[in-house]
């Protein structure tokens, strides 16, 4: 069965982005050649969910947004999709992820943010967290998890330390 990932990066402080949606403290650990899993962990995906003010942020950086996925962008705000695997979507989330669990063969990828990662939370809808800790403290901007740590339902299954710093931590949802 599909699973939902949230798969996402904060600094150790717990913010996933500065004042301004800035993400400038990630630069320092885009390094050639070193993708932390992504590629791997993105070929096991069929459709992505993300906030809209993330997906925006994506955009105005320039990358274009993964056009061999089927895309839900979450917003409060109805917009027309400008392409076939782009959805703006504007209703009751429980519903869509239980409606791509049961039609898809891959994951369901949680592109952040914050806020929409709460909500998912909070409905019990994120099964897996790869959790990227870049090692900088920001001090303020966008907190992922209330008081920078993962809920107490998701347990740790693995951790993997990179040379430069990095820790990547896989949890999963835990009902015990």
């Amino acid at each position: 069965m599909s699973k939902t990932i949230l798969y996402i990066a904060m600094s150790a402080d717990g913010f996933i982005a500065s004042e301004n949606d800035n993400l400038d403290f990630l630069q320092k650990y885009q390094i050639e050649g070193e993708d932390y899993g992504y590629q791997s962990f993105i070929e096991g995906v069929d459709a992505i969910i993300v906030g809209r003010k993330t997906y925006d942020v994506v955009i105005g950086l320039g990358f274009p947004y993964h056009p061999d996925k089927k895309i839900y962008v979450i917003t409060r705000n109805e917009q027309r999709s400008i392409a076939e695997n782009l959805l703006f979507y504007t209703g009751n989330l429980p519903e869509l992820v239980s409606n791509l669990k049961s039609n898809t063969t891959k994951n369901i990828y949680c592109d952040g943010g914050a806020e929409l990662a709460k909500s998912l939370i909070q409905h019990n809808l994120i099964d897996e967290i790869i959790l990227s800790v870049i090692p900088t403290y920001l001090k303020s901007g966008t907190q992922l998890f209330d008081n920078g740590f993962v809920p107490a339902q998701f347990e740790l299954i693995n951790t993997t330390k990179y040379p430069i710093g990095l820790r990547q931590y896989h949890y999963q949802l835990n009902f015990n």
